[in-house]
């Protein structure tokens, strides 16, 4: 049950999820008229059997028959503040006003300990680039029973369980510990994460303002990626490249590995044929890279550890890292250099 939506949650959606499980929604809906305006959280203080106060507080919402229900486990107000469905739609709905995003998915799920939204961006739910389609999506979760910040984030992940949830929420988290929270030159999405402290509504800074970064650096991409697709590359540029990346840890004229070869041949087969793919310039570059750690570098059968290492993992890492090198004429040159020594000692080798 990987989407864990339970006998008190509800997903819904502009489409049927996976799991088979959302209520369809019109496009148009507003977060602060859809399901999750319908009921909110409540903290009660706990006390002792003699009516004295403990330091703790236990959080609950009334169920679709107005019976009362447990979230999480109790906390201690003075570490941990839980963040209403209110201020969290009041937050989404500030950000959001004035634009045309749609409404795409919404819901719980651990019986309500996590909640979330996730938006279509305007005029990019299937954006084109050098000819390859990509979807957009802006992402809001939170946890109230302990098991995730307040987050917010764009990625090509649209929330529509705890799967998903979990994913968007790891991109978050890991950027966070890469980059100590703030944008960078080479981050492709927006991501921010706000503890469950007292000053939580206060702490995700202005979120409207980063939003508008978010697609803006999503139409960067687009315009860099329309940009590579100008660059023309020729096969045997595109040999010297991928061996230049493949081997960039190794020293100057050493030869490449058997799996290292390896990897270089099917980088080169799909930049010529992969899917989207011409074998004429950095997109396709771009695009063999992608494809290939994305579909074939690591998990073998195993779909989940591969999407995994893809978006979060080393696959995801060498993406990013093939992507500055695709955008950098002077890079791709040495690059290009650092390879054609690796595939002269490689020949000699053999």
């Amino acid at each position: 049950m990987a989407h864990r939506k339970f006998e008190h949650d509800e997903i819904f959606g502009i489409v049927q999820a996976w799991h088979g499980l959302s209520k369809l929604i019109k496009r148009g809906l507003k977060i602060r008229d859809s399901w999750l305006a319908s009921w909110d959280y409540e903290a009660h203080a706990l006390t002792f059997e003699d009516g004295k106060p403990t330091p703790f507080s236990t959080l609950t919402f009334d169920d679709a028959n107005g019976k009362r229900r447990f979230v999480g486990q109790p906390f201690n107000p003075d570490t941990f503040t839980p963040v209403t469905n209110a201020d969290f739609i009041k937050m989404i709905d500030d950000a959001t006003q004035g634009t045309k995003h749609v409404l795409a998915s919404l819901g719980s799920i651990r019986n309500r300990g996590r909640v979330f939204v996730s938006y279509e961006l305007q005029g990019m739910e299937t954006f084109k680039a050098a000819g390859r389609e990509f979807s957009a999506f802006l992402n809001f979760g939170n946890g109230n029973d302990k098991s995730s910040v307040l987050w917010v984030n764009t990625s090509n992940i649209c929330t529509v369980c705890d799967n998903t949830f979990g994913f968007n929420l790891a991109t978050v988290e890991n950027k966070d510990a890469r980059n100590r929270g703030s944008q960078t030159e080479e981050s492709d999405d927006l991501s921010a994460r706000v503890k469950h402290t007292k000053n939580a509504k206060l702490k995700l800074p202005e979120l409207a303002k980063m939003i508008d970064k978010a697609i803006g650096v999503q139409a960067e991409f687009q315009l860099a990626l329309e940009q590579a697709a100008n660059e023309s590359v020729k096969v045997e540029q595109a040999e010297r490249i991928f061996a230049g990346f493949v081997g960039r840890n190794q020293k100057a004229e050493t030869a490449l590995s058997t799996r290292a070869q390896n990897t270089v041949e099917a980088l080169v087969e799909s930049f010529q044929r992969g899917r989207g793919n011409s074998g004429e310039n950095r997109a396709d570059l771009f695009s063999a890279v992608t494809d290939y750690y994305s579909h074939a570098s690591s998990g073998g059968d195993d779909r989940m550890k591969q999407f995994v290492s893809s978006e979060f993992g080393a696959g995801s890492e060498r993406k990013g890292e093939f992507w500055a090198i695709v955008r950098d004429d002077k890079r791709i040159v040495e690059t290009e250099k650092h390879g054609e020594s690796l595939l002269l000692a490689t020949a000699k080798a053999n």
